[in-house]
C-alpha cells in the first residue's frame, strides 16, 4: 500500500464543532469519568469535526504541504515492504532521495524541510 499527500481542503477545514452549551457544561463537571460515561452513552456518536487543537495540527501540516509543492517537491509514502518509505519526489513522481523515517518525525516536530 502507498499513498501521497494532498492538499486539504480548506473550506471543510474552516469548520468546527459547536461549542457545548453552558447547562451541558455545568451538568458534566469536566470530569474524566463524566467524560467516559458521557463516549459510553453515545457510543455510536462521532463528532462532525475534530476538535480546534487537532485542526490547527492539520491546517499546520497543508501549509508544510503547499510548501513543499511550492518548491516543486511532494512527499510519497510506500509501505509494500512492510516497512514505510518516505520518498522525497519532485512534481512528475521522480524520486530525489529517500527520507529516513527519523528524519522525517524531526521535520514533523518542527524542522525545517532542506
Amino acid at each position: 500500500m502507498s499513498f501521497d499527500l494532498s492538499a486539504i481542503d480548506p473550506v471543510r477545514a474552516g469548520r468546527t464543532a459547536p461549542e457545548p452549551t453552558a447547562a451541558h457544561r455545568a451538568r458534566s463537571g469536566g470530569a474524566f469519568a463524566d467524560a467516559i460515561k458521557a463516549a459510553h452513552d453515545k457510543v455510536d456518536t462521532i463528532p462532525s469535526s475534530p476538535p480546534a487543537d487537532v485542526m490547527e495540527e492539520v491546517l499546520a501540516a497543508q501549509r508544510a504541504i503547499e510548501d513543499m509543492h511550492s518548491r516543486g517537491r511532494q512527499l510519497h509514502f510506500d509501505m509494500d515492504s512492510g516497512r514505510v518509505r518516505i520518498l522525497l519526489q519532485d512534481l512528475d513522481g521522480n524520486t530525489i532521495k529517500e527520507i529516513p523515517p527519523s528524519h522525517a518525525l524531526e521535520i514533523a516536530g518542527g524542522r525545517k524541510v532542506e
